[in-house]
């Protein structure tokens, strides 16, 4: 019986802290829905939370598979910002259908993606910087073709219907990051592919041993990475309707942030699609919260920094925990 009683306590901390994300997430819609059952407690609100989150949602996406194969890709917020630069302006400005402005800036992308991942995988820079430096080459490139302005003019309403129209109530930006995320997951979890980049993740000379084509794949996640941060910045254009090219490094942060909260409960390194969903959201409902009581605007970066240090910090606790119990 004593030991029944030292393992049941254990096993039931391990399935809380598991989904800690989620009973964080119904935790804080909870208290605000009681704080504020009139504004906070609404389909209006939950759509709203939703649908404006989803591009930041997709930009931690785009985080999460260099961060699965051990690698940092510090431009996908610049990249998001000349993307959707590019494809505001060759909308308004060049008349360009919608469809073909979107492959052209997932093109645009997808290169910045092949030039970080040849930096990193043939050249054998440091990821970290070198992502940074190209982000920095990009948001310069945003800023020569707007002339450091914002872009606004006339859309198309289908256009904008992409970022902004429901379907049976729930934001079509939403479903939008459902699609993505499961997607995501499936690769990672169901494929040669993905359990190769966990696989370089966690030793890449070991995985090179074992015949992994560990510079190929690098380039890959790269080119996905930017593929997906050219995609939030179409999403982030169709909401919008308009172009910021100064926006990166306002998303880019959080997006980083929602990653590393996202995989705490799994332990330190275990990057995940659903994990970053959730924590997008679970920060934001609680944000949203605070603002709607009246928290002035700088209430962002405090909650989401904080509660990436307090995931970091029961992290480390639960691996030392886990250790000594060995």
């Amino acid at each position: 019986m004593g030991a029944v009683s030292a393992v049941e306590p254990l096993s039931i901390g391990r399935v809380l802290w598991a989904n800690s994300l989620v009973l964080m997430l119904v935790s804080v819609i909870a208290l605000f829905s009681i704080l504020l059952p009139d504004s906070y407690f609404s389909l209006a609100n939950a759509q709203m939370i939703s649908s404006t989150n989803a591009v930041l949602a997709l930009l931690a996406l785009a985080a999460v598979i260099p961060l699965v194969s051990g690698q940092f890709d510090m431009s996908i917020g610049f990249t998001l910002a000349l993307s959707q630069s590019i494809c505001a302006g060759l909308i308004i400005h060049s008349g360009v259908p919608p469809l073909i402005a979107g492959a052209v800036v997932l093109l645009i992308g997808m290169v910045i993606g092949l030039v970080n991942g040849l930096l990193v995988a043939r050249a054998g820079l440091n990821a970290f910087i070198t992502t940074l430096a190209t982000g920095i080459v990009v948001q310069g490139f945003a800023q020569l073709y707007t002339g450091g302005a914002s872009v606004f003019g006339r859309m198309p309403p289908l256009f904008l219907a992409w970022g902004r129209d429901r379907l049976l109530g729930v934001p079509l930006p939403l479903i939008y990051v459902l699609v993505v995320s499961t997607a995501m997951w499936a690769i990672l979890r169901y494929t040669d592919w993905g359990r190769r980049c966990y696989a370089i993740g966690g030793n890449a000379k070991a995985a090179r041993l074992i015949g992994i084509p560990v510079e190929r794949m690098t380039v890959q996640v790269f080119v996905a990475s930017g593929a997906l941060a050219a995609l939030a910045g179409i999403l982030s254009t169709s909401i919008l309707g308009s172009a910021n090219p100064n926006i990166g490094l306002n998303y880019l942060l959080p997006a980083f942030a929602a990653v590393f909260l996202g995989a705490a409960p799994t332990g330190p390194g275990r990057f995940n699609a659903w994990g970053t969903v959730v924590a997008v959201y679970a920060l934001a409902a609680g944000i949203g919260g605070l603002q709607q009581l009246g928290a002035a605007f700088y209430v962002e970066q405090f909650f989401n920094g904080g509660a990436l240090l307090l995931a970091v910090a029961l992290a480390r606790w639960m691996a030392v925990r886990a250790a000594a119990t060995r």
